[in-house]
């Protein structure tokens, strides 16, 4: 298969010859609104507090869903516009987004295609995804994909996907790059309640400015069940071979156990997998794949009937040159107004540490925000 011939002409094409195949039988529009100001202090988590800044965000997004007889679509649009007290420590930025999804079943078998485009700022991305902040950037990603599923037996499926995808930003501190990515998954559905899976897959990464390409090739063996009524458990183990400026071949996997009871949820996942690490030209770190861990804990509990309080942590490590170590603890309050409004009040405490230099920083947040959700018609 040749991966650089999957591009985005072909498939929006593909995905507007199609959007009209069958009759509409159900469409619903659903609208959300969020106002909030945030106090976040050290947004970049720098050894030294350089101080803080305030920052009023408005997040408004609309979805339009329709359902036929074999089909189904969807598109999304939202933004993100932040204004800034202090544009030294951070900048004021608007983050648009949109994305649409086709899908079309047949007796046996499913397609579904897919092209979404999203901004956002690197603060909040490379420390959920790298466990790093050291610089703020907008980072743009275009992805397009297909995904085709087949039903091999009653109890057997397989899954094809392709992905496409480019990562921009509107600075040289970080490399932009083009990766291209393929999988295939075989489901093997043991009782009503538990399936096993096998799932191959293959990734190449091309930096834009002409350094080495890097690839990996990976394989997972899984498991989905349920333990009992309120009990879900997910876990997989497997390989990945990492090539080109950094070699590796090591453990993947994971593990993901919820709980959903009348009044208390709770979950706890641990994975490793593979990500782009890297990037930076200023210090030397060269764009390449690398193993990443991420731990993510969260407890919720439901107050009243529209009261409800959580507590998270998430903490990932990335490897390499460019990689750091990070945390978020969160605590919040969501509170339901009336019918169609919220109240939700939120603090966190952030932490990164970098593996090249070992300097650590450490920076907490306070928000407040009101939301209005219309859930659609």
């Amino acid at each position: 298969m040749n991966m650089r011939g999957f591009n985005t002409p072909l498939l929006c094409g593909a995905i507007a010859m199609c959007a009209n195949v069958t009759a509409v039988h159900a469409q619903q529009h659903s609208v959300r609104i969020s106002s909030e100001v945030e106090r976040i202090e050290n947004p970049l988590l720098a050894p030294v507090n350089p101080g803080g800044v305030t920052v009023l965000r408005v997040a408004p997004s609309y979805t339009y869903e329709t359902q036929g007889d074999r089909f189904r679509s969807r598109f999304a649009a939202s933004a993100v516009i932040e204004h800034s007290s202090n544009t030294t420590l951070l900048a004021s930025r608007n983050y648009p987004s949109l994305g649409y999804t086709w899908g079309y079943n047949w007796p046996t078998s499913s397609l579904e295609l897919r092209a979404n485009f999203a901004e956002s700022a690197t603060r909040n991305t490379e420390l959920r995804e790298l466990g790093r902040v050291a610089v703020d950037l907008r980072e743009r990603q275009f992805l397009t994909g297909a995904t085709w599923n087949k039903d091999l037996t009653q109890r057997t499926r397989l899954t094809l996907g392709a992905q496409n995808r480019r990562v921009t930003y509107d600075s040289p501190l970080r490399e932009n790059y083009h990766e291209q990515e393929i999988s295939n998954r075989i489901t093997w559905d043991a009782t009503e309640r538990t399936s096993y899976y096998f799932e191959p897959g293959y990734a190449r990464m091309t930096p834009s400015g002409g350094g080495e390409d890097s690839s990996y090739g990976r394989w997972l063996v899984g498991v989905r069940g349920e333990l009992g009524p309120s009990w879900m458990l997910a876990a997989s183990v497997g390989q990945a071979r990492i090539h080109g400026i950094q070699r590796d071949t090591g453990a993947i996997g994971g593990v993901q156990l919820t709980y959903s009871g009348s009044r208390l949820s709770s979950e706890a996942e641990w994975a490793q997998s593979v990500l782009p690490v890297g990037g930076i030209p200023a210090i030397g770190a060269a764009l390449s794949y690398a193993r990443t861990d991420m731990l993510r804990l969260r407890v919720g509990y439901q107050l009243t009937e529209r009261t409800a309080i959580s507590a998270s942590l998430m903490r990932s490590r990335s490897r390499g040159i460019g990689g750091a170590t990070g945390s978020v603890f969160n605590l919040a309050l969501e509170n339901q107004l009336a019918a169609n409004w919220s109240l939700v009040l939120g603090v966190d405490e952030r932490r990164s540490k970098s593996n090249l230099l070992g300097t650590s920083g450490t920076g907490w947040a306070v928000r407040a925000a009101v939301v209005y959700q219309f859930p659609g018609l």
